[in-house]
């Protein structure tokens, strides 16, 4: 039975103790609502105080974004493909369509033959002109040109062109036919005598291809 009185007694004051708090909770909440008008700039300033580097930090983000849309846009050139290109050539040339000389068409370098077929050695001559027939096949062989004089007269100028004698020399005539290659500078010398007796008239002494 004391026990139990020492229970209730025990459960009262916390009650009581309980509710003496509660009661300074309850008028420490009134009082300080009572003061909030009082306070209240107090708080207005602590908002705007909070609102300034908000504002500070929107004006920086959008300078910083009208800067970036001002500055040209760098383009990056795309890298270059270097490509192979390949030319195929022809292995042969058909000369006969380009007109080129084909190397089996180039002339056979020296002299060909060439001989004086008239007149005959130590053949009496009584014509006038003496017509001087050069026997001469070109064939394969390089042109050549040639030039002629009589007994110890001078070399006429070059060409390819016949010969005739006007009112040659009297008696023993020596004649020298000299042939030159227009290739290779190569000379040779042919000489033919004959006898000419004929009649001199005034038609010029030689023909028109000596100088």
């Amino acid at each position: 039975m004391h026990q139990q009185l020492i229970l209730v007694y025990n459960k009262s004051i916390t009650d009581v103790n309980f509710m003496e708090k509660l009661n300074r909770f309850i008028n420490k909440t009134k009082k300080s609502y009572k003061s909030l008008p009082d306070k209240k700039q107090y708080i207005e300033v602590f908002t705007a105080a909070l609102t300034v580097p908000v504002l500070l930090t929107v004006i920086i983000i959008n300078l910083n974004n009208l800067r970036s849309t001002s500055k040209p846009t760098q383009v990056i050139p795309s890298p270059t493909v270097d490509r192979q290109i390949i030319v195929n050539y022809p292995t042969s040339v058909d000369n006969t369509k380009t007109g080129a000389p084909s190397p089996s068409a180039a002339c056979q370098q020296g002299i060909g033959p060439i001989s004086i077929d008239y007149p005959n050695e130590n053949e009496t001559i009584t014509d006038n002109p003496v017509q001087i027939d050069i026997n001469y096949v070109k064939g394969d062989y390089c042109a050549v040109v040639w030039s002629y004089k009589i007994n110890d007269g001078k070399f006429s100028g070059y060409d390819d062109k016949s010969i005739a004698l006007y009112n040659p020399p009297q008696g023993m005539t020596r004649f020298q036919l000299k042939v030159k290659s227009i290739v290779t500078g190569e000379e040779k010398i042919i000489t033919r005598i004959f006898i000419y007796k004929g009649i001199s008239d005034i038609s010029p002494t030689a023909s028109g291809s000596a100088n």
